[in-house]
C-alpha cells in the first residue's frame, strides 16, 4: 500500500473483500478524540479510517457514507464520514488536514460492510495539507489504547446491565437495535460528545 499517487485511483471493480485490505501497523497511527486516525503515507500522503472503538459499539456490518468527493479539501475537525448501523449513525471528524485523492471501492459501494474489517483498512487518502501543529492534536497509539480501554469497558459495562453480552466477549448487534431514541442520544453525547453542537 505505498502507491497511490493524485493520478492512482484505487480501481472500482475490486470485491468488497479485496478493496478491505489490511493496511499499516495500528500502532503507527495518529489518533483523533472522533475516534477516526490517519497513517502517513510517503510523507506528503496519509491513509484514514475509524479506531477499534467503533465496530466495538456498531458489531455488525455498517455503512460508511456521506464522504466528501475527490478533490474536496477537508480540515481537521471537520466532518468527514458518517458510520451507519440499523439507523443509527455517528458523525467523525477528520484527524488531519488535506485533499482527499482516494476512497476505497468498498466504502463508494453503499452496502453493508464488516465493521471490523473496515477498522482493519482504510476509507480515503488525503494528500496532507504542511500544517506541522496538527500532530499535535492527536494521539499516538499508546494513548489513544489507554483512552478506548476505558470506554469499551464503560461501554461493556451498560451493555451487560442488558444481558448485550455475548459469550464471545461481543456486544450484541440487539443492543443498538433496541435503543430508544433517548438511549441512542445519550450513548453519543458520552462516546462522541462533539455531536451535541450537530443537528441529530
Amino acid at each position: 500500500m505505498e502507491e497511490s499517487e493524485k493520478s492512482k485511483k484505487s480501481p472500482i471493480f475490486l470485491s468488497p473483500e479485496k478493496a478491505l485490505k489490511y493496511i499499516g501497523n495500528e500502532t503507527n497511527r495518529l489518533y483523533h478524540l472522533s475516534h477516526s486516525w490517519a497513517l502517513s503515507s510517503n510523507g506528503d500522503y496519509a491513509y484514514v479510517g475509524y479506531d477499534n472503538f467503533i465496530p466495538t459499539l456498531f458489531s455488525s456490518d455498517i455503512k460508511v457514507h456521506g464522504i466528501p468527493n475527490i478533490g474536496t479539501r477537508i480540515l481537521q475537525g471537520s466532518n468527514i464520514w458518517k458510520v451507519k448501523f440499523d439507523g443509527r449513525e455517528i458523525s467523525q471528524l477528520a484527524p488531519i488536514s488535506g485533499e482527499i485523492v482516494d476512497i476505497n471501492p468498498a466504502c463508494k459501494m453503499d452496502i453493508p460492510l464488516p465493521a471490523e474489517q473496515v477498522e482493519k483498512s482504510w476509507i480515503l487518502k488525503m494528500k496532507v495539507m504542511p500544517y506541522k501543529n496538527e500532530t499535535s492534536n492527536l494521539m499516538n497509539y499508546n494513548q489513544a489504547n489507554r483512552l478506548n480501554i476505558i470506554l469499551r469497558d464503560e461501554l461493556y459495562q451498560d451493555a451487560q446491565k442488558g444481558d448485550f453480552v455475548n459469550d464471545g466477549g461481543k456486544i450484541d448487534p440487539s443492543y443498538i437495535i433496541n435503543m430508544t431514541d433517548q438511549e441512542w442520544l445519550e450513548i453519543l453525547h458520552k462516546f462522541f460528545p462533539y455531536m451535541k453542537d450537530q443537528k441529530q
